[in-house]
């Protein structure tokens, strides 16, 4: 007869502001489990959990494929427990969550913005590297040369024309 298991379980190593209690739910959902995923004031991401002893294998096999990096410490609850189902996530200060989620975004934003101009500003340097080995070559002068042939080509072929 299958086993089933009551389980309770902290998850570390950046999974707040993430979006991890997503990836908790999605896969717990998909494994038929009971219970519930939340952020507590420590940094970590709690659950419990109920359901088959295969399945709850499976759950955790799921979360370290999906982030390899996070610490799950679990527990067997032995009690026997009614989690509520479809598994589910709780919130306790949405309107707090939404604005640290934005403000999380905005670092973000910020940090890429701070690459992107160092990024162009090594093409503009990248470009004045490459006029000064054009010039160091001597390119430059003979480009002034052109340059000024150019300028005067339109009248050599309007007095062309004339003959």
């Amino acid at each position: 007869m299958p086993h089933v298991k009551n389980i309770y379980a902290t998850i570390t190593n950046h999974v707040q502001l993430v979006g991890y209690r997503d990836i908790v739910e999605i896969h717990a959902k998909a494994r038929g489990l009971g219970g519930f995923v939340f952020n507590d004031i420590d940094g970590s991401v709690k659950l419990m959990a109920s359901g088959l002893d295969t399945a709850i294998n499976g759950f955790f096999q799921d979360l370290k494929a999906q982030r390899p990096d996070t610490i799950i410490d679990s527990v067997e609850i032995a009690e026997d427990i009614t989690l509520p189902s479809p598994f589910g996530r709780i919130v306790i200060d949405e309107m707090r969550e939404i604005s640290e989620r934005l403000d999380k975004g905005n670092t973000i934003l910020g940090q890429m913005n701070v690459k992107l101009n160092q990024l162009d500003h090594l093409d503009q340097l990248d470009q004045l590297n490459q006029l000064d080995k054009l010039d160091q070559l001597g390119k430059l002068d003979s480009l002034d040369v052109i340059s000024s042939k150019l300028d005067t080509l339109p009248e050599k072929i309007a007095e062309a024309i004339k003959r």
